[in-house]
Protein backbone atom coordinates (compact mmCIF):
# COMPACT_ATOMS: atom_id res chain seq x y z
CA UNK A 1 0.00 0.00 0.00
CA UNK A 2 1.34 3.40 -0.76
CA UNK A 3 0.47 6.98 0.66
CA UNK A 4 -0.82 9.21 -2.79
CA UNK A 5 -1.14 12.87 -2.66
CA UNK A 6 -3.49 13.57 -6.53
CA UNK A 7 -3.40 17.16 -7.43
CA UNK A 8 -6.64 17.80 -9.19
CA UNK A 9 -10.47 16.27 -8.98
CA UNK A 10 -11.10 16.10 -12.54
CA UNK A 11 -12.02 13.22 -14.47
CA UNK A 12 -8.04 11.78 -14.36
CA UNK A 13 -8.10 12.53 -10.25
CA UNK A 14 -11.50 11.07 -9.18
CA UNK A 15 -10.71 8.18 -11.46
CA UNK A 16 -7.66 7.57 -9.89
CA UNK A 17 -8.62 8.00 -6.53
CA UNK A 18 -11.62 5.36 -7.04
CA UNK A 19 -9.31 2.63 -8.84
CA UNK A 20 -6.17 3.26 -6.25
CA UNK A 21 -8.45 3.41 -3.10
CA UNK A 22 -10.21 0.49 -3.72
CA UNK A 23 -7.13 -1.94 -4.35
CA UNK A 24 -6.24 -0.52 -0.34
CA UNK A 25 -3.88 2.78 -1.21
CA UNK A 26 -4.16 5.28 0.70
CA UNK A 27 -5.07 8.68 -1.03
CA UNK A 28 -5.45 12.38 -0.28
CA UNK A 29 -7.28 14.18 -3.51
CA UNK A 30 -6.47 18.07 -3.46
CA UNK A 31 -8.69 20.26 -5.46
CA UNK A 32 -8.37 24.35 -6.05
CA UNK A 33 -11.74 24.61 -6.58
CA UNK A 34 -13.84 24.88 -3.21
CA UNK A 35 -17.44 24.05 -4.60
CA UNK A 36 -19.47 20.82 -4.62
CA UNK A 37 -21.84 19.45 -6.76
CA UNK A 38 -25.28 20.08 -5.70
CA UNK A 39 -28.58 19.28 -6.54
CA UNK A 40 -29.94 17.09 -9.81
CA UNK A 41 -28.29 17.17 -13.07
CA UNK A 42 -29.75 20.43 -14.54
CA UNK A 43 -28.58 21.67 -11.35
CA UNK A 44 -25.28 21.25 -11.57
CA UNK A 45 -24.78 22.04 -14.93
CA UNK A 46 -26.20 25.43 -14.40
CA UNK A 47 -24.55 26.30 -10.91
CA UNK A 48 -21.66 23.86 -10.26
CA UNK A 49 -18.48 26.34 -10.60
CA UNK A 50 -15.34 25.17 -11.95
CA UNK A 51 -13.18 27.71 -13.07
CA UNK A 52 -10.14 25.51 -12.97
CA UNK A 53 -11.49 23.50 -16.00
CA UNK A 54 -11.79 25.91 -18.80
CA UNK A 55 -13.33 23.50 -20.70
CA UNK A 56 -15.70 22.36 -17.82
CA UNK A 57 -18.70 23.27 -19.97
CA UNK A 58 -17.93 22.63 -23.73
CA UNK A 59 -19.33 19.60 -25.87
CA UNK A 60 -17.77 16.22 -23.92
CA UNK A 61 -17.59 12.40 -25.26
CA UNK A 62 -17.41 9.49 -23.38
CA UNK A 63 -15.84 6.90 -25.63
CA UNK A 64 -16.27 3.34 -25.62
CA UNK A 65 -13.02 2.63 -23.73
CA UNK A 66 -14.06 4.82 -21.23
CA UNK A 67 -16.90 2.70 -20.64
CA UNK A 68 -14.51 -0.65 -21.27
CA UNK A 69 -12.54 0.99 -18.11
CA UNK A 70 -15.47 1.66 -15.52
CA UNK A 71 -16.87 -1.36 -16.24
CA UNK A 72 -13.88 -3.44 -15.20
CA UNK A 73 -13.00 -1.19 -12.24
CA UNK A 74 -16.26 0.22 -11.01
CA UNK A 75 -19.42 -1.37 -12.65
CA UNK A 76 -22.02 0.35 -10.39
CA UNK A 77 -20.41 3.40 -11.20
CA UNK A 78 -21.79 2.90 -14.21
CA UNK A 79 -25.49 1.97 -13.10
CA UNK A 80 -25.03 5.46 -11.42
CA UNK A 81 -24.63 7.37 -14.02
CA UNK A 82 -27.02 5.73 -15.95
CA UNK A 83 -29.45 6.60 -13.30
CA UNK A 84 -28.63 10.19 -13.46
CA UNK A 85 -29.78 10.27 -16.85
CA UNK A 86 -26.86 9.67 -18.78
CA UNK A 87 -27.27 7.51 -21.70
CA UNK A 88 -26.00 4.31 -24.14
CA UNK A 89 -25.28 5.33 -27.52
CA UNK A 90 -23.52 2.67 -29.70
CA UNK A 91 -20.23 2.50 -30.78
CA UNK A 92 -21.06 1.42 -34.75
CA UNK A 93 -24.18 3.35 -35.86
CA UNK A 94 -25.25 0.14 -37.55
CA UNK A 95 -26.06 -1.01 -34.55
CA UNK A 96 -28.92 2.18 -34.13
CA UNK A 97 -31.87 0.83 -33.09
CA UNK A 98 -31.29 -3.14 -33.05
CA UNK A 99 -31.44 -3.07 -29.20
CA UNK A 100 -29.16 -3.04 -26.31
CA UNK A 101 -25.56 -2.78 -28.46
CA UNK A 102 -23.10 -4.80 -27.13
CA UNK A 103 -20.56 -1.89 -27.13
CA UNK A 104 -21.49 1.42 -26.37
CA UNK A 105 -20.49 4.77 -25.31
CA UNK A 106 -21.64 7.25 -22.91
CA UNK A 107 -23.58 10.64 -23.49
CA UNK A 108 -23.61 13.49 -21.16
CA UNK A 109 -22.61 16.88 -20.31
CA UNK A 110 -19.44 17.07 -18.68
CA UNK A 111 -20.99 18.59 -15.06
CA UNK A 112 -23.26 15.68 -15.06
CA UNK A 113 -20.62 12.92 -15.28
CA UNK A 114 -17.94 14.09 -12.79
CA UNK A 115 -20.60 14.81 -10.34
CA UNK A 116 -21.44 11.22 -10.23
CA UNK A 117 -17.69 10.80 -10.38
CA UNK A 118 -17.22 13.01 -7.18
CA UNK A 119 -20.04 11.83 -5.27
CA UNK A 120 -18.74 8.56 -5.44
CA UNK A 121 -15.27 9.69 -4.30
CA UNK A 122 -16.69 11.55 -1.76
CA UNK A 123 -18.59 8.18 -0.27
CA UNK A 124 -15.22 5.57 -0.70
CA UNK A 125 -13.11 4.65 2.37
CA UNK A 126 -9.74 5.75 1.91
CA UNK A 127 -10.11 8.86 -0.15
CA UNK A 128 -9.52 12.32 2.19
CA UNK A 129 -11.21 14.70 0.19
CA UNK A 130 -9.18 18.39 0.35
CA UNK A 131 -11.34 21.23 -1.34
CA UNK A 132 -10.30 24.73 -1.72
CA UNK A 133 -6.52 24.84 -1.75
CA UNK A 134 -3.71 25.07 -4.02
CA UNK A 135 -0.65 22.32 -4.17
CA UNK A 136 2.40 25.46 -4.11
CA UNK A 137 5.45 23.34 -3.91
CA UNK A 138 6.59 19.88 -3.73
CA UNK A 139 8.56 17.96 -0.81
CA UNK A 140 11.63 16.97 -2.06
CA UNK A 141 14.96 15.63 -1.85
CA UNK A 142 17.57 16.35 -4.05
CA UNK A 143 21.22 15.31 -5.04
CA UNK A 144 22.38 16.90 -8.11
CA UNK A 145 19.77 16.82 -11.01
CA UNK A 146 17.99 13.78 -9.12
CA UNK A 147 14.71 14.82 -7.65
CA UNK A 148 12.93 12.29 -5.09
CA UNK A 149 9.49 13.78 -4.44
CA UNK A 150 8.27 13.22 -0.85
CA UNK A 151 5.53 15.29 -0.63
CA UNK A 152 3.08 18.61 -1.46
CA UNK A 153 3.15 22.50 0.37
CA UNK A 154 -0.22 23.95 0.41
CA UNK A 155 -1.04 27.14 0.14
CA UNK A 156 -2.49 27.19 3.97
CA UNK A 157 0.59 26.29 4.96
CA UNK A 158 -0.13 22.28 5.38
CA UNK A 159 2.50 19.90 4.23
CA UNK A 160 1.10 16.62 3.02
CA UNK A 161 3.90 14.11 2.92
CA UNK A 162 3.74 10.90 0.53
CA UNK A 163 5.35 7.93 -1.21
CA UNK A 164 3.70 9.19 -4.38
CA UNK A 165 2.31 12.75 -5.78
CA UNK A 166 0.01 12.44 -8.83
CA UNK A 167 0.01 15.33 -11.33
CA UNK A 168 -3.81 15.24 -12.16
CA UNK A 169 -4.26 19.05 -12.47
CA UNK A 170 -4.95 19.60 -15.98
CA UNK A 171 -3.85 21.35 -18.92
CA UNK A 172 -2.41 24.35 -17.31
CA UNK A 173 -0.35 22.03 -14.88
CA UNK A 174 2.22 24.27 -13.19
CA UNK A 175 3.40 21.60 -11.36
CA UNK A 176 5.87 19.95 -13.83
CA UNK A 177 7.21 22.74 -15.43
CA UNK A 178 7.10 25.52 -11.85
CA UNK A 179 7.26 23.45 -9.04
CA UNK A 180 9.59 20.38 -9.98
CA UNK A 181 12.58 22.54 -10.83
CA UNK A 182 13.97 19.47 -12.83
CA UNK A 183 15.84 19.78 -16.20
CA UNK A 184 12.94 18.31 -17.90
CA UNK A 185 12.54 17.66 -22.05
CA UNK A 186 10.31 20.15 -23.71
CA UNK A 187 6.94 19.36 -24.64
CA UNK A 188 6.20 17.81 -28.11
CA UNK A 189 4.02 20.52 -29.05
CA UNK A 190 1.58 20.83 -32.43
CA UNK A 191 -0.85 23.84 -32.79
CA UNK A 192 -4.37 22.48 -33.47
CA UNK A 193 -4.96 25.80 -35.52
CA UNK A 194 -8.44 26.00 -35.20
CA UNK A 195 -10.99 27.39 -32.61
CA UNK A 196 -14.30 25.52 -30.65
CA UNK A 197 -17.30 26.93 -30.18
CA UNK A 198 -20.00 24.94 -28.69
CA UNK A 199 -24.03 25.79 -27.29
CA UNK A 200 -26.24 23.41 -25.23
CA UNK A 201 -29.43 22.24 -25.94
CA UNK A 202 -32.51 20.14 -24.56
CA UNK A 203 -35.24 18.60 -26.12
CA UNK A 204 -38.68 20.43 -26.95
CA UNK A 205 -41.67 18.67 -25.53
CA UNK A 206 -42.64 15.92 -27.11
CA UNK A 207 -39.61 15.53 -29.60
CA UNK A 208 -37.00 12.78 -29.55
CA UNK A 209 -33.08 13.07 -30.52
CA UNK A 210 -32.41 11.92 -33.94
CA UNK A 211 -31.20 8.38 -34.68
CA UNK A 212 -27.45 7.46 -33.94
CA UNK A 213 -27.06 6.12 -37.36
CA UNK A 214 -25.00 9.00 -38.99
CA UNK A 215 -21.73 10.02 -38.34
CA UNK A 216 -21.84 13.03 -35.58
CA UNK A 217 -18.89 14.83 -37.31
CA UNK A 218 -19.29 16.69 -40.69
CA UNK A 219 -16.46 18.60 -42.34
CA UNK A 220 -17.87 21.27 -44.90
CA UNK A 221 -14.16 22.06 -45.98
CA UNK A 222 -13.69 25.97 -44.40
CA UNK A 223 -15.42 24.62 -40.79
CA UNK A 224 -16.43 21.16 -39.34
CA UNK A 225 -19.77 21.09 -37.42
CA UNK A 226 -20.18 18.15 -34.71
CA UNK A 227 -23.22 16.75 -32.82
CA UNK A 228 -23.10 15.42 -29.32
CA UNK A 229 -25.88 13.36 -27.51
CA UNK A 230 -25.98 14.50 -24.55
CA UNK A 231 -27.97 13.58 -20.53
CA UNK A 232 -31.57 13.66 -19.42
CA UNK A 233 -33.09 14.82 -23.08
CA UNK A 234 -30.14 17.13 -23.87
CA UNK A 235 -27.51 17.73 -26.67
CA UNK A 236 -25.02 20.27 -28.36
CA UNK A 237 -23.84 21.32 -31.42
CA UNK A 238 -20.26 22.23 -31.45
CA UNK A 239 -18.44 24.07 -35.05
CA UNK A 240 -14.63 24.67 -35.08
CA UNK A 241 -12.96 27.28 -37.12
CA UNK A 242 -9.34 27.75 -38.20
CA UNK A 243 -7.89 30.47 -36.03
CA UNK A 244 -6.82 32.90 -38.83
CA UNK A 245 -10.37 32.81 -40.04
CA UNK A 246 -11.99 36.83 -39.34
CA UNK A 247 -15.37 35.28 -39.39
CA UNK A 248 -15.33 33.25 -36.53
CA UNK A 249 -16.27 35.83 -34.11
CA UNK A 250 -19.49 36.50 -35.18
CA UNK A 251 -20.68 33.06 -34.69
CA UNK A 252 -20.21 34.05 -30.89
CA UNK A 253 -23.64 35.66 -31.77
CA UNK A 254 -26.85 33.31 -31.26
CA UNK A 255 -28.52 34.43 -33.82
CA UNK A 256 -25.82 34.27 -36.74
CA UNK A 257 -25.52 30.70 -34.88
CA UNK A 258 -28.93 30.02 -35.37
CA UNK A 259 -28.98 31.14 -38.67
CA UNK A 260 -25.75 28.58 -39.48
CA UNK A 261 -26.64 25.68 -38.04
CA UNK A 262 -29.93 25.83 -39.58
CA UNK A 263 -28.46 25.95 -42.91
CA UNK A 264 -26.41 22.99 -41.99
CA UNK A 265 -28.63 19.74 -42.57
CA UNK A 266 -26.36 17.62 -40.28
CA UNK A 267 -27.05 20.29 -37.23
CA UNK A 268 -30.53 21.84 -38.42
CA UNK A 269 -32.40 17.84 -37.81
CA UNK A 270 -30.60 18.50 -34.13
CA UNK A 271 -31.10 21.83 -33.62
CA UNK A 272 -35.13 21.73 -34.84
CA UNK A 273 -35.73 19.05 -32.51
CA UNK A 274 -34.76 21.58 -29.19
CA UNK A 275 -34.06 25.28 -27.54
CA UNK A 276 -31.01 26.49 -26.70
CA UNK A 277 -29.56 26.44 -23.10
CA UNK A 278 -27.38 29.35 -22.80
CA UNK A 279 -25.01 31.68 -24.59
CA UNK A 280 -22.24 29.77 -27.31
CA UNK A 281 -18.89 29.52 -25.26
CA UNK A 282 -15.59 29.61 -27.29
CA UNK A 283 -12.46 27.94 -26.39
CA UNK A 284 -9.40 28.50 -28.66
CA UNK A 285 -5.15 28.18 -27.62
CA UNK A 286 -6.22 24.28 -28.44
CA UNK A 287 -2.81 22.22 -28.75
CA UNK A 288 -2.21 19.02 -28.69
CA UNK A 289 0.41 18.77 -25.86
CA UNK A 290 2.69 15.74 -24.16
CA UNK A 291 5.04 16.44 -21.39
CA UNK A 292 7.77 13.80 -21.13
CA UNK A 293 9.48 12.79 -17.85
CA UNK A 294 13.83 13.04 -18.75
CA UNK A 295 14.87 10.34 -21.14
CA UNK A 296 17.15 7.19 -19.30
CA UNK A 297 19.92 9.55 -19.49
CA UNK A 298 18.52 12.22 -18.26
CA UNK A 299 18.35 13.45 -14.41
CA UNK A 300 16.58 10.61 -12.22
CA UNK A 301 13.03 11.65 -10.88
CA UNK A 302 11.26 9.71 -8.20
CA UNK A 303 7.85 9.67 -6.85
CA UNK A 304 5.98 11.97 -9.25
CA UNK A 305 3.87 10.75 -12.16
CA UNK A 306 1.56 12.91 -14.75
CA UNK A 307 -1.89 11.45 -15.42
CA UNK A 308 -4.78 12.60 -18.04
CA UNK A 309 -3.94 16.41 -19.94
CA UNK A 310 -1.18 17.08 -17.53
CA UNK A 311 0.83 14.53 -19.42
CA UNK A 312 -0.55 14.02 -22.35
CA UNK A 313 -3.52 16.46 -24.42
CA UNK A 314 -5.13 16.20 -27.63
CA UNK A 315 -7.61 18.06 -29.68
CA UNK A 316 -10.83 17.64 -27.99
CA UNK A 317 -12.93 17.23 -31.03
CA UNK A 318 -12.46 13.40 -31.07
CA UNK A 319 -13.48 13.08 -27.18
CA UNK A 320 -10.61 11.16 -26.50
CA UNK A 321 -9.11 13.15 -23.12
CA UNK A 322 -11.71 11.44 -20.88
CA UNK A 323 -11.43 7.90 -22.10
CA UNK A 324 -7.26 8.52 -21.96
CA UNK A 325 -6.92 9.95 -18.49
CA UNK A 326 -9.36 6.50 -17.46
CA UNK A 327 -6.91 4.51 -18.78
CA UNK A 328 -4.17 6.57 -17.01
CA UNK A 329 -5.64 6.17 -14.05
CA UNK A 330 -6.36 2.45 -14.27
CA UNK A 331 -2.92 1.64 -14.75
CA UNK A 332 -1.64 4.07 -12.05
CA UNK A 333 -4.14 2.37 -9.77
CA UNK A 334 -2.75 -1.33 -10.84
CA UNK A 335 1.22 -0.50 -10.47
CA UNK A 336 1.53 1.91 -8.02
CA UNK A 337 2.43 -0.77 -5.34
CA UNK A 338 6.15 -0.48 -7.35
CA UNK A 339 6.42 2.90 -6.48
CA UNK A 340 7.82 2.08 -3.00
CA UNK A 341 10.83 0.19 -3.93
CA UNK A 342 12.02 2.03 -6.63
CA UNK A 343 10.69 5.76 -7.04
CA UNK A 344 13.07 6.41 -10.21
CA UNK A 345 12.28 3.33 -11.14
CA UNK A 346 8.61 3.50 -11.19
CA UNK A 347 8.74 6.97 -12.79
CA UNK A 348 10.59 5.42 -15.72
CA UNK A 349 8.43 2.71 -15.94
CA UNK A 350 4.67 4.89 -16.26
CA UNK A 351 6.42 7.03 -18.79
CA UNK A 352 7.31 3.85 -20.82
CA UNK A 353 3.82 2.67 -20.36
CA UNK A 354 2.32 6.00 -21.67
CA UNK A 355 4.76 5.84 -24.84
CA UNK A 356 2.72 2.48 -25.58
CA UNK A 357 -0.40 2.63 -24.74
CA UNK A 358 -1.13 6.38 -24.94
CA UNK A 359 1.50 7.73 -27.54
CA UNK A 360 -0.30 5.57 -30.16
CA UNK A 361 -3.83 7.98 -30.06
CA UNK A 362 -1.11 11.41 -29.53
CA UNK A 363 0.46 10.16 -33.11
CA UNK A 364 -2.74 9.28 -34.45
CA UNK A 365 -4.23 12.89 -33.77
CA UNK A 366 -1.28 14.52 -34.46
CA UNK A 367 -1.56 13.03 -38.34
CA UNK A 368 -5.17 13.90 -38.05
CA UNK A 369 -4.82 17.29 -37.10
CA UNK A 370 -2.61 17.99 -39.83
CA UNK A 371 -4.70 16.83 -42.17
CA UNK A 372 -7.86 18.44 -40.57
CA UNK A 373 -5.80 22.14 -40.72
CA UNK A 374 -5.29 21.61 -44.92
CA UNK A 375 -8.37 20.73 -45.46
CA UNK A 376 -9.80 24.07 -43.33
CA UNK A 377 -7.29 26.49 -45.05
CA UNK A 378 -8.13 24.80 -48.41
CA UNK A 379 -11.70 25.89 -47.47
CA UNK A 380 -10.81 29.39 -46.52
CA UNK A 381 -9.24 30.03 -50.19
CA UNK A 382 -12.42 27.92 -51.81
CA UNK A 383 -10.34 25.03 -52.78
CA UNK A 384 -10.42 21.31 -51.62
CA UNK A 385 -7.66 19.32 -49.73
CA UNK A 386 -5.94 17.48 -52.87
CA UNK A 387 -5.81 13.74 -52.06
CA UNK A 388 -2.45 12.90 -50.60
CA UNK A 389 -0.29 9.63 -52.35
CA UNK A 390 0.67 9.01 -48.93
CA UNK A 391 -0.30 4.91 -48.56
CA UNK A 392 -1.43 5.16 -44.51
CA UNK A 393 -3.03 8.76 -45.20
CA UNK A 394 -5.18 7.04 -48.39
CA UNK A 395 -6.45 4.03 -46.77
CA UNK A 396 -7.34 5.77 -43.89
CA UNK A 397 -9.49 8.38 -46.18
CA UNK A 398 -10.96 5.58 -47.98
CA UNK A 399 -12.34 3.94 -44.40
CA UNK A 400 -13.62 7.15 -43.71
CA UNK A 401 -15.07 7.71 -47.23
CA UNK A 402 -16.60 4.08 -47.04
CA UNK A 403 -17.56 3.98 -42.80
CA UNK A 404 -21.44 4.94 -43.44
CA UNK A 405 -22.16 2.61 -46.43
CA UNK A 406 -19.88 -0.43 -45.45
CA UNK A 407 -20.81 -2.60 -41.63
CA UNK A 408 -17.31 -4.06 -41.89
CA UNK A 409 -15.40 -0.75 -42.40
CA UNK A 410 -17.44 1.15 -40.42
CA UNK A 411 -17.59 -1.06 -37.23
CA UNK A 412 -13.34 -1.25 -37.50
CA UNK A 413 -12.94 2.67 -38.02
CA UNK A 414 -16.02 3.36 -35.10
CA UNK A 415 -14.02 0.90 -32.55
CA UNK A 416 -10.22 2.46 -32.98
CA UNK A 417 -12.54 5.50 -32.85
CA UNK A 418 -13.79 4.43 -29.45
CA UNK A 419 -9.91 3.92 -28.93
CA UNK A 420 -11.05 -0.26 -28.81
CA UNK A 421 -8.51 -0.95 -31.28
CA UNK A 422 -5.75 0.84 -32.70
CA UNK A 423 -5.11 2.48 -35.95
CA UNK A 424 -2.44 -0.72 -36.33
CA UNK A 425 -5.03 -3.61 -35.52
CA UNK A 426 -7.70 -1.93 -37.85
CA UNK A 427 -5.17 -1.83 -40.47
CA UNK A 428 -3.96 -5.82 -39.52
CA UNK A 429 -7.95 -6.90 -40.56
CA UNK A 430 -7.68 -8.41 -43.74
CA UNK A 431 -11.32 -8.13 -44.46
CA UNK A 432 -11.32 -3.84 -44.26
CA UNK A 433 -8.26 -3.31 -46.24
CA UNK A 434 -9.50 -5.89 -48.81
CA UNK A 435 -12.59 -3.90 -48.95
CA UNK A 436 -10.98 -0.12 -49.06
CA UNK A 437 -8.60 -1.50 -51.36
CA UNK A 438 -10.80 -2.66 -53.63
CA UNK A 439 -13.24 -0.10 -53.92
CA UNK A 440 -9.85 2.56 -54.11
CA UNK A 441 -8.22 0.96 -56.42
CA UNK A 442 -6.15 3.64 -58.58
CA UNK A 443 -8.86 6.21 -58.41
CA UNK A 444 -8.73 9.27 -56.25
CA UNK A 445 -10.30 9.08 -52.72
CA UNK A 446 -13.88 10.27 -53.20
CA UNK A 447 -14.58 13.26 -51.32
CA UNK A 448 -17.86 13.17 -49.79
CA UNK A 449 -20.04 16.42 -50.94
CA UNK A 450 -20.47 18.92 -47.94
CA UNK A 451 -24.16 18.86 -47.14
CA UNK A 452 -24.14 22.79 -46.26
CA UNK A 453 -23.63 26.10 -47.56
CA UNK A 454 -20.47 26.85 -49.27
CA UNK A 455 -17.72 29.43 -48.26
CA UNK A 456 -19.37 32.25 -50.07
CA UNK A 457 -22.78 31.39 -48.65
CA UNK A 458 -21.07 31.33 -45.26
CA UNK A 459 -19.85 34.93 -45.69
CA UNK A 460 -24.00 36.08 -47.12
CA UNK A 461 -25.03 34.07 -43.95
CA UNK A 462 -22.92 36.22 -41.64
CA UNK A 463 -23.28 39.45 -43.34
CA UNK A 464 -27.27 38.90 -42.89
Amino acid sequence: MVRMVIVGAGIAGLSAALFAARRGHEVVLVERDAARPEGGADEVFASWRRPGVPQFRHSHKFLGRAVGVLLEEEPALVAELLAAGVRKTPVNRFDAGRGEPAEYALAARRPVFEAVLRRAVERRSGVELVLGRRVTGLRADRSGESVLVRGVELDDGRRLGSDLVVDASGRRSPVLRRMLRARLPPPETQHCGFVYLSRHYRLSPGRELPPMDRPLALHLGYAAALVFPGDNDTFSLSLTFATEDRLRHALRDPRVWDRFVAAVPHTARWAERGVPRGGVDGMSGIDNRWQRMPAADGPAIGGLVSIGDAAIQTNPTYGRGAAMAMMHAQHLARSAGEAEGDPAGYVAGFGAWTERHLGVWFRAQLAADRTGVARIEAGLRGARHEDTRDPFARLMAGMEAMASEDEVVGRGLGRMAHLLITPAQLLSDREVVRRVTRRLGETAVPEPRAQGPSRAEFESLVAC
